[in-house]
């Protein structure tokens, strides 16, 4: 019995290093009987897939039957056994049924087997269907073999072919002996009515070994298949065949999308640019997101581009006709999708896409956020594919401005500076502001006047009047909107070559994503990771976020937290709690709210900090019970670091003591991961539970003495010391009002202060 209508079939066949010689049979054979195969998809472990394209090359012809069939060779996935990894790679599947064949392919098994395989002659196109299955008796284990009357079984080994409905969406447990081919029937008879695992359909098995063998799903390739982090890495295979090559099917074609996330346009130079921003492209469509890519420039006879995870669909712009532009040829592409992109990703090799292009683009597509990267930064974008659509959609409202405060140290600067400059803004464009204290030397004068700022627009203040570092700090940015953050460096500061990246995946995560994502309390975002607290009453001790979290009996100690600290060693602000504070401290400045020695935190050490911002930070952080964003890298790799030296709060020690002192406080940098003739890297962005920033309501949170609590218990306790500061105990209506929340407005009028 044929099955009705229009199948379509894909086989998925391991190739080993004893079984290459019957590669090219086992080829043969399928395309012999193709009337439903669309797409044969081979792995093999990398030490053989030389082999595998040789054989390929000696037995595709595109002018007979492989011009509808698509080819793949995949490399075998770390770790796992034939059977699981079998399974796994029909997960990339997008046809109606699924052939699962073990390295030996067609070996024993006659034509009329073959045809049932093949969907000629189906008993049934709902179930599992092949010539060997396993049966239980209460002795055990039972092969059945083929007969001409179809038998139930409780699962069937490889060849049989069963619909791609069935192919489970996540891993299966093996069975000690059968593998996961056990598990999958016993998860189909589950499902099933008549409990039905598989039908065992054919006719004169020669082979019994199958069924004698004890370790028929064991193989696994002896050498490194691939990459051994299995999480999102895409192995590519891109070759330049001559032009009379004979691989015409072997094409970059993608399955139909799965039900999508958004729609996601990528508007790339070359094949190698693909290849680049390949982990992000292939994690946005594991997110369910449709990625549809143009390359504008690319010259190359490419045959095809496939990875472990995913196959990326691209196509390659033609030569321009007479009178079109390349602006008009990339808008036909855009215009032309299926659907309509909901964002736009692009990057240009130098001028290649010029300001015309950029300008034509935008102009028609003006709801379309067009994110433009450097063609230097595709390699480090990992980090975008944890992105959702509304974070995407909203790329561009962020304005991070830098503002960085010198005074004595031209080193320092120098180094601070460089470090800036080095890093990777993803095609942002801050601005920087440099504020110079007004006795700044002259080596820092011309430090100042040398620096180049390319990235943004460059601003220089230089004080008439010496202010010392608590106005040279809170006076150094104000933000013009909420949608300003302030990124706040002092000059003993250096930052990683990624450290805009963590911010502004943070920003976009807990300011622009999702509603439950979003929360008043939070009110920055630190670069540098805590190492130290400073604030218990009996001094400074040593900090480990991981420690305190297993402890604690989290999940994973890895994640990152919310920490009432403030961070003034690289940190951005928020602009709604930056205003606050700048009232705030004006009140506590001019005494308006207390007196100025009024304690506002009991038993903290920076009651002493007189001098210093942080203690009045600290204090309306305590008083409204806000939270800062904290990384928890392995190693304390950090987003900035603090080198100690000698200034406002460092004073000049003995060379011993201050090393000593020096060490406690610097932490290594994350860097750029090496990238010379790598096609792709992971930058150690989503080293994170889950390989995502977490939910806001996952985030752990410590309070100023790095105690695990709860949020809302942070916020109780500001509330009783409000009242006992005030004697003010009625509800706060306006979110960041300082005003209203200390009671102020009742004894004076706000206008005239």
């Amino acid at each position: 019995m044929s099955p009705s209508g229009t199948f379509s079939l894909t086989a998925i066949l391991p190739v080993l290093p004893s079984s290459l010689g019957l590669l090219e049979t086992t080829l043969l054979l399928l395309l012999e009987h193709c009337d439903h195969l669309s797409e044969i998809i081979l792995f093999s472990p990398e030490t053989v897939q030389r082999n595998v394209r040789k054989s390929l090359r000696g037995i595709f012809d595109p002018e007979e039957r492989l011009s509808q069939v698509e080819v793949s060779l995949l490399p075998w996935p770390p770790g796992l056994r034939e059977d699981a990894a079998s399974l796994h790679m029909s997960r990339q599947a997008t046809t109606d049924y699924v052939l699962y064949l073990d390295n030996s392919g067609f070996v024993g098994l006659d034509s009329e087997t073959l045809d049932v395989l093949m969907l000629r002659h189906s008993a049934s196109t709902a179930s599992p269907v092949g010539p060997r299955g396993i049966s239980s008796s209460t002795s055990g284990p039972v092969c059945l073999p083929a007969l001409e009357a179809p038998q139930p079984a409780n699962f069937l080994l490889p060849p049989f072919v069963m619909p791609s409905s069935l192919v489970p969406e996540i891993e299966l447990s093996p069975d000690p002996q059968y593998g996961v081919w056990s598990t999958l029937g016993e998860r189909i008879s589950g499902s099933r009515h008549d409990k039905l695992g598989g039908l065992v359909v054919g006719t004169n098995i020669t082979d019994s070994d199958w069924c004698l063998s004890k370790d028929t799903l064991g193989h696994r390739p002896m050498s490194n298949a691939g990459p051994t982090d299995r999480r999102l890495q895409a192995h590519f295979d891109h070759r330049h065949p001559p032009a009379s090559h004979r691989f015409s099917s072997l094409v970059s074609h993608t399955s139909p999308p799965r039900p999508a996330s958004g729609i996601i346009a990528l508007v790339l130079p070359q094949l190698q640019d693909l290849v680049h921003f390949s982990l992000t492209a292939c994690r946005l469509r594991q997110a369910g997101y449709t990625v549809d890519t143009l390359l504008y420039a690319d010259t190359g006879d490419h045959v095809d581009l496939v990875s472990s995870e995913c196959k990326l669909d691209f196509r390659i712009l033609p030569g321009l006709e007479s009178g079109l532009s390349l602006d008009q040829a990339i808008l036909g592409w855009l215009e032309g999708l299926s659907h309509a992109a909901d964002v736009i990703i692009f990057s240009a090799p130098d001028n290649d896409l010029t300001t015309q292009t950029q300008a034509t683009i935008q102009a028609r597509f003006t709801t379309v956020p067009i994110v433009e990267i450097p063609r230097t930064d595709l390699l480090f974008c990992d980090w975008m594919g944890s992105l959702t659509l509304l974070e995407w959609k909203n790329w561009h409202k962020p304005r991070i401005d830098i503002s960085v405060i010198t005074h004595k140290r031209p080193r320092s600067l120098d180094r601070l500076l460089s470090s800036l400059n080095n890093a990777r803004y993803f095609g942002d464009r801050p601005d920087m502001r440099i504020n110079i204290e007004q006795d700044a030397d002259m080596d820092t004068m011309r430090a100042v006047e040398a620096f180049r700022w390319d990235v943004g627009h460059l601003f220089v203040h230089h004080r008439i009047v010496h202010g010392g570092l608590m106005p040279a700090v809170v006076e150094s940015w104000y933000p013009h909107s909420n949608d300003s953050y302030g990124l706040i460096l002092e000059d003993d500061v250096e930052v990683s070559p990624l450290f805009y990246a963590w911010t502004k995946m943070s920003i976009l995560r807990y300011r622009y994503g999702p509603q439950e994502n979003k929360s008043p309390q939070l009110f920055g975002i630190s670069l540098y990771q805590q190492k130290h607290l400073e604030l218990r009453p009996e001094g400074r001790h040593r900090f480990n976020a991981r420690d305190t979290f297993t402890a604690a009996g989290l999940s994973d100690p890895s994640t990152p937290y919310l920490s009432q600290i403030p961070c003034s060693w690289g940190a951005v602000y928020f602009p709604e709690h930056w205003r606050e504070f700048h009232t705030y401290l004006s009140l506590r400045l001019s005494e308006l709210a207390w007196d100025l020695e009024q304690t506002v935190v009991l038993a903290v050490r920076s009651n002493k900090w007189r001098k210093s911002w942080k203690k009045y930070f600290i204090e309306l952080v305590y008083l409204r019970g806000y939270v800062m964003l904290y990384p928890n890298y392995e190693g304390y790799a950090s987003l900035s670091t603090n080198h100690l030296e000698v200034g406002s709060h460092v004073k000049d020690v003995p060379k011993d003591v201050y090393m000593r002192k020096k060490k406690l406080f610097e932490l290594p940098l994350l860097p750029l991961p090496a990238h010379e003739d790598v096609p792709r890297v992971e930058t150690g962005l989503l080293s994170l539970p889950g390989g995502s920033l977490p939910a806001m309501h996952a985030l752990p949170t410590l309070d100023l003495f790095g105690m695990v609590t709860a949020e809302d218990m942070l916020v109780e306790r500001g509330r009783e010391r409000r009242w006992e500061l005030t004697g003010c105990g009625n509800d706060v209506q306006s979110t960041y009002d300082i005003w209203e929340f200390l009671c102020l407005e009742d004894m004076f009028d706000r206008a005239s202060v």
